[in-house]
């Protein structure tokens, strides 16, 4: 996580409120976007940018003039290449996205707005380390997926350098501009997050941070959730300092994280996972990494990663957590045992399967050699490693497993617990999917 390097760094800013197409109505809060938004990426604190390397194209008629300017920024950048559009976007008879300028004729869409695969391509061509597209138009999200659809050696050129792509509005979605507000609603969004900061959040405010805020904001106003993708660390660039942020103290922790926790439980799932994400890091700091709150902090937010349904990150959050707890509290200890569940269990959540058996497979010798074989827990970790054997494709091996399972809960639990006949349902299930008589 760091702040963009403002000497070594370009932004065009492209913003169209007015039309002379008569179909296209006037969106006179794009102006106050580009004058606010240029304020705080030039402000002292921030990434404050030179004044020449921030390009501002206020009502451009000619989609010449922007090439023009992208072509220029994109060839002399070596940090970061943000490219910011508001005004209305529209598709073609084959779905592409266009991008509308103050001269754009809607009847001749092709010949008189700005294609978005130039966009594309400018930004390819640019040396920048992180790629930076933010758009705020109708139709915005096609742009992720015009980003995810490209060839494979133009992906692989943008996941080696960092791009992020925000878009205000889902691929079918108009973006909204309320009447009479002075900016449209996801910019004023993004602005206001970029400008006040958030207590929640770290030192820095990073492109994920941005994303999860609006995304947040929006939904709970009914509004439809920004898209976006991003490759390689890019999502950890910061484009402003947290105003609202201030060093915890050792006597905070236990409150704040009773709040976080409070949150998750009453629902308010994204809430606690903002918090989180702010909280666990910066108990590292102030009270270590070993100290037990900061191991429930971490424990916490790797649920709540989960939980809001990043499995991916939920697993390696585990996955630090139980090198922390092996150190801490040995391998096979209690906690490390239930984290290292955890662990596999979001693995093969997220579409590993075959990792998540190979997890299970280690952690249920260890928890029957530490818990005994006939503990819960362990017999737990046997259910998961059959499980995720069957799903990953080895149905016979599931078969087997859950046959020996069903005979160990028989013995420690008894044929008519509800466990031992699930166990011997499973077993059936997946020596049909073997072919098996």
């Amino acid at each position: 996580m760091r702040l963009a390097s403002g000497s070594n760094s370009h932004a065009v800013l492209i913003g169209c409120g007015s039309y002379e197409d008569d179909e296209l109505p006037p969106l006179p809060a794009v102006h106050n976007n580009l004058d606010d938004l240029r304020s705080l990426l030039t402000g002292p604190g921030n990434c404050a940018l030179p004044e020449a390397r921030c390009t501002v194209l206020r009502d451009v008629k000619e989609p010449q003039r922007v090439g023009e300017a992208l072509s220029r920024a994109a060839s002399a950048v070596e940090d970061m290449f943000l490219v910011y559009f508001a005004g209305h976007g529209a598709l073609d008879d084959r779905g592409l996205l266009h991008l509308l300028l103050t001269g754009s004729d809607t009847k001749l869409l092709g010949w008189s707005s700005l294609r978005f695969d130039l966009i594309r391509e400018t930004m390819a061509s640019a040396p920048a380390r992180n790629r930076v597209l933010l758009l705020d138009c109708c139709f915005s999200g096609r742009a992720i997926e015009a980003m995810g659809d490209t060839a494979s050696l133009y992906f692989g050129q943008l996941e080696i350098a960092g791009t992020f792509v925000l878009a205000s509005a889902p691929a079918n979605a108009p973006a909204r501009a309320p009447l009479g507000d002075r900016h449209t609603l996801f910019t004023g969004e993004l602005i206001r997050f970029l400008r006040d900061g958030s207590a929640a959040e770290r030192e820095l405010l990073t492109l994920e941070a941005v994303y999860r805020h609006t995304s947040r904001v929006l939904a709970a106003k009914g509004e439809p959730r920004p898209q976006r993708c991003g490759t390689g660390t890019s999502d950890q660039l910061a484009l402003a300092v947290n105003a609202a942020f201030r060093p915890l103290t050792p006597a905070e922790v236990p409150e704040r994280l009773r709040r976080a926790l409070a949150s998750a439980e009453a629902g308010d799932l994204a809430g606690a996972l903002t918090v989180l994400r702010g909280l666990a890091p910066q108990c590292d700091h102030v009270l270590g990494q070993r100290h037990e709150l900061t191991l429930l902090a971490h424990r916490a937010l790797a649920h709540a990663e989960g939980e809001n349904g990043h499995a991916a990150e939920a697993a390696q959050g585990y996955a630090r957590l139980v090198e922390r707890l092996a150190v801490e509290r040995g391998p096979t200890h209690p906690d490390t045992l239930q984290a290292r569940h955890e662990r596999a269990r979001w693995c093969g959540i997220g579409g590993d399967a075959a990792s998540a058996a190979d997890l299970f497979a280690e952690l249920s010798v260890d928890a029957s050699g530490a818990l005994g074989p006939g503990d819960v827990r362990s017999l737990s970790c046997r259910w998961q490693y059959a499980h995720w054997l069957g799903v990953s494709g080895h149905p016979d091996r599931a078969a087997a497993a859950f046959a020996e399972l069903a005979e160990s809960y028989g013995s420690a639990l008894g044929e008519r617990h509800d466990d031992t006949r699930a166990a011997r349902r499973n077993h059936a299930h997946w020596r049909d999917c073997a072919g098996r008589p």
